[in-house]
């Protein structure tokens, strides 16, 4: 009988033996394949996130571009409603193509913005758009010089600071997250 235990032990053993080596062989590509998956999840997720950040780094530089399109143009009308030889709106209807086709490019990138995201990005590209179109509305009013001037110079400092608002928001936006992370630095704690 002790020769049937030792031999039902090795039969049990081997039996054993090679269940474990068929189980290994079997959940280790399992496992293999459930890791590169996720590796190949993660990989996709990151190159969505750099291609969402390009897509919005262009849409915000659109931005930026056309607010300098602005303001060059709306220098030009300034310049020529202060000279002394602004008659009348008919005469320098061509002063105001440029900076309305401006208007109508920043209003199209600020849409863009809108689209690519966040949406508080969207609506700073919006801000300056609204900025950009009270200061062409300045010199559009029928006001004296005097009056015109100094609601100019509020205006400019209107467009400059939601210009100003948009880039600060559109580097927090931009910037990788672990700069961002520290950027911000940890939480304060309410008193």
């Amino acid at each position: 009988m002790c020769r049937m235990d030792q031999a039902n032990t090795v039969i049990w053993a081997t039996a054993l033996g090679i269940g474990g080596t068929l189980a290994a062989g079997l959940t280790g590509p399992l496992l293999h394949a459930r890791s590169s998956r996720r590796q190949a999840q993660e990989q996709e997720t990151i190159q969505v996130r750099h291609r969402l950040r390009d897509e919005r780094r262009a849409a915000f530089a659109a931005v930026l571009d056309e607010c300098e399109a602005f303001r060059q143009s709306i220098n030009a009308v300034i310049e020529a409603r202060v000279a002394l030889e602004w008659r009348s709106e008919d005469e320098h209807r061509g002063l105001w193509e440029p900076t309305m086709a401006a208007l109508g490019a920043l209003s199209r990138a600020a849409t863009n913005v809108a689209i690519t995201g966040p949406a508080p990005m969207g609506e700073l590209a919006d801000t300056v758009h609204a900025a950009a179109v009270r200061h062409a509305d300045v010199w559009r009013m029928r006001l004296d010089l005097d009056d015109r001037l100094v609601r100019n110079g509020q205006a400019d400092s209107d467009f400059i600071d939601a210009r100003r608002q948009f880039i600060a928001a559109a580097e927090k936006v931009l910037a990788p997250p672990d700069r961002g992370a520290r950027q911000r630095g940890a939480p304060r704690r309410s008193r």
